[in-house]
């Protein structure tokens, strides 16, 4: 089913000659008048809407975008309850703030907006799944839902009242790089969570002063996120949310006792080895849970059957990329089949210092997850 995203202006009413000063007529009769009008001619929405053309009412729903008014509260009102004579399901999305204050208009009003509409989206099971009809409303709730359309790749259409046709803004042939947006995802679910004090949020600022753009400081003492920050952490949560999952390997066929390998090793351990070791073997997909001795150090380390750089036999090594040889005695968790290639490694951090001095144990042996 399509949601078709309707903002909403005031043009159900200034159309009948109504204006601000004046109080709002009865909604009743307005709905009866509704009934045997022109579409075309009765408001920007429902011209919109006729030109769109809506399909059946079981192929499509309506939601509609309003301001914090009382003018707009009315409009969308009367266009959920005509829609329904219709059969059409409706919902009503206010956008708190987004009024004639300037004060609140961006500092809430806005974002406000953009949560109501990213909800929607989420609500219909995708951008894939949503329309936008950007033609009633404030110029710069217009503008900002032509932006999430932009950015999600979902279909957006105005209709100007001097218009016959309907105007399609389509989907431009460009991506944008959500990298840097995937790199400051600490800060930016963190400033969104609940509000935070501007000395605080300033403090974090100095190391990512990069981000001061997306950030505004509000009369309240705390710092939030600008309009265009809140669309764009917003919409790469929506993008990310859309990507595919990644499939688990196939089920291993041995047993969970088979697949540990650990156990009959002895070595020193943390506290609590056993019990990792054991979730780790109950993972279907994983084939073994198994040791590898590494040494830690660099410059004279020792090679696989090698002795090391004090001339003492010592565990066998792996070589790491950057050239360094480390030693560790590490549980890994392997789905390896044919090429016996670890493809994943499960196991959360166990580190916990072996060193011993210069007899016993090596200095720099310790027991971690590689």
């Amino acid at each position: 089913m399509r949601t078709v995203i309707v903002s909403v202006g005031t043009s159900l009413l200034t159309n009948r000659g109504w204006r601000r000063e004046q109080e709002l007529p009865a909604r009743e009769g307005v709905l009866a008048d509704l009934a045997r009008a022109d579409l075309a001619g009765a408001s920007a929405e429902t011209h919109t809407l006729l030109r769109l053309p809506l399909r059946e009412r079981e192929a499509d729903r309506l939601a509609w975008l309003h301001s914090d008014t009382p003018e707009g509260r009315w409009c969308a009102t009367v266009l959920r309850d005509y829609y329904a004579t219709l059969g059409y399901d409706s919902t009503l999305h206010e956008s708190t703030g987004l009024g004639y204050h300037e004060a609140t208009f961006a500092e809430r009003g806005l974002r406000t907006l953009l949560a109501e509409t990213f909800g929607v989206i989420a609500a219909a099971g995708g951008s894939g799944n949503v329309t936008i009809c950007a033609t009633g409303g404030f110029k710069a709730e217009i503008a900002y839902l032509n932006l999430v359309g932009l950015l999600l790749g979902i279909d957006v259409y105005y209709l100007h009242e001097q218009f016959r046709e309907l105007v399609s803004l389509p989907r431009l042939p460009l991506d944008w790089n959500m990298a840097w947006v995937a790199g400051n995802t600490d800060f930016l679910e963190w400033i969104d969570e609940e509000p935070r004090a501007t000395a605080v949020v300033e403090n974090r600022l100095r190391a990512q002063p990069d981000l001061r753009p997306l950030v505004a400081d509000a009369a309240d003492g705390n710092s939030y996120l600008t309009p265009v920050g809140d669309l764009l952490y917003r919409t790469y949560r929506e993008r990310a949310a859309e990507r595919p999952r990644a499939a688990w390997p196939p089920p291993s066929a041995r047993a969970p006792r088979e697949k540990d390998q650990v156990s009959s090793i002895a070595h020193h351990r943390p506290a609590g080895w056993e019990r990792v070791v054991e979730r780790l073997t109950e993972i279907d997909c994983v084939e073994a849970v198994r040791v590898e001795m590494q040494w830690a150090g660099r410059g004279g380390g020792r090679r696989p059957g090698g002795r090391d750089r004090r001339g003492r036999g010592g565990p066998a090594v792996a070589r790491r990329d950057d050239g360094a040889w480390r030693g560790a005695t590490r549980p890994r968790a392997h789905l390896d089949r044919a090429q016996h290639a670890p493809l994943v490694t499960a196991l959360p951090p166990m580190r916990r210092g072996l060193a011993r001095g210069s007899a016993g144990r090596s200095r720099g042996m310790r027991d971690t997850p590689m």
